[in-house]
């Protein structure tokens, strides 16, 4: 009989203990709860789970919960995989070193044997140690700024629910919040056989979602800037989308040369003028469809699109889903038995 794979699950006072015990609930079970409930075959577990921290002593998790590590960053022997949970830091500033032990046990674990994977916004701490430098990685949707100014060599795809060069080796990273699920169930096919990853899928009652991870993701995030000129330009934007060419009139507004506004624009807010419109229009539509019950080419002409199919196909492009899905995905029918 194989001897389980050895886990580390990272445990500070800035995981988020949803991605946290989530995973280590559902990494310790595989090879157990099936055979526990439902076939009676003997336990072959697939992993051997620890958590890992800074001390043996609980502490506050970021979401306030009390973790106590198993073994702590200093004594901790040799294993397998690293996996570093989501972590519960803002989205607006890089973090502070000093404050995250775990970014220094991390980095000196890099050249290790050891294969490090990350769930949520854990993947912060991959890209601060060089991880994620060249490769493509999936994070929480609400970082997409962060890591475009300060991890610029991070090849980032938020439309992904998962980013791995080779399923045996190298990072991993998955997509936001629930996303550890995606992460678990990556490690489990891997090390323990596609059967044990079904396995767990049914036990857990774990989803399918796809690859996806864009129908989550909100098209326009608040991004922190002092420039005044744009500020002005977003806030007419808002009031004034779904006008025609929105963007010649942002140019004229803000007295600069094109050329100089789409510049400043991109810095303040990570977007060129023409994306941040069809984001806006997009997000808009979104709502529409989800607390009305109006058609798409209405929808499609209140949010600044006259043509119907062009307006499906921008919806489709940027949401990854037909704005019909959307509706099913996230309207007003799907929530109504919960009232």
């Amino acid at each position: 009989m194989a001897s389980p794979t050895s886990i580390l699950i990272m445990a500070t006072q800035h995981t988020s203990a949803s991605s946290l015990f989530g995973l280590f609930d559902t990494l310790n079970a595989a090879g157990k709860d099936w055979e526990m409930l439902v076939s009676g075959e003997d336990e072959l577990p697939v992993f051997d789970v620890k958590l890992v921290g800074p001390t043996l002593k609980p502490f506050s998790c970021g979401s306030g919960l009390l973790i106590a590590p198993d073994v702590t960053f200093d004594d901790v022997t040799d294993s397998d995989l690293i996996v570093v949970p989501g972590l519960n830091i803002s989205p607006l500033e890089r973090i502070d070193l000093s404050q995250h032990v775990g970014v220094k046990w991390l980095r000196g674990k890099k050249d290790t044997e050891a294969r490090i994977v990350s769930a949520c916004t854990g993947a912060v701490y991959l890209a601060e140690v060089g991880l994620l430098d060249g490769v493509e990685a999936a994070t929480h949707w609400a970082f997409e700024t962060l890591f475009r100014r300060h991890y610029p060599k991070v090849r980032l795809r938020l439309d992904r629910g998962i980013c791995f060069a080779e399923a045996d080796h190298g990072v991993v990273t998955s997509g936001g919040s629930t996303g550890w699920q995606e992460l678990a169930l990556f490690l489990i096919a891997n090390y323990g056989g596609l059967q044990q990853a079904a396995k767990t899928a049914k036990v857990w009652l774990m989803a399918d979602r796809g690859e996806l991870q864009a129908p989550f993701a909100s098209m326009i995030k608040f991004n922190q800037h002092a420039d005044t000129v744009i500020e002005a330009a977003q806030i007419w934007i808002g009031e004034n989308y779904s006008q025609e060419n929105p963007v010649g009139h942002l140019v004229n507004n803000s007295g600069l040369p094109p050329t100089t506004f789409a510049r400043r624009f991109r810095n303040a807010t990570g977007k060129s003028p023409l994306e941040y419109v069809q984001a806006l229009r997009v997000e808009e539509a979104r709502q529409l469809l989800e607390t009305t019950q109006d058609g798409v080419s209405k929808i499609g002409e209140q949010v600044g699109y006259s043509d119907t199919a062009s307006f499906r196909r921008l919806f489709k492009k940027r949401t990854g889903l037909s704005p019909a899905e959307h509706r099913r995905m996230f309207g007003a029918a799907r929530f109504a038995r919960y009232t």
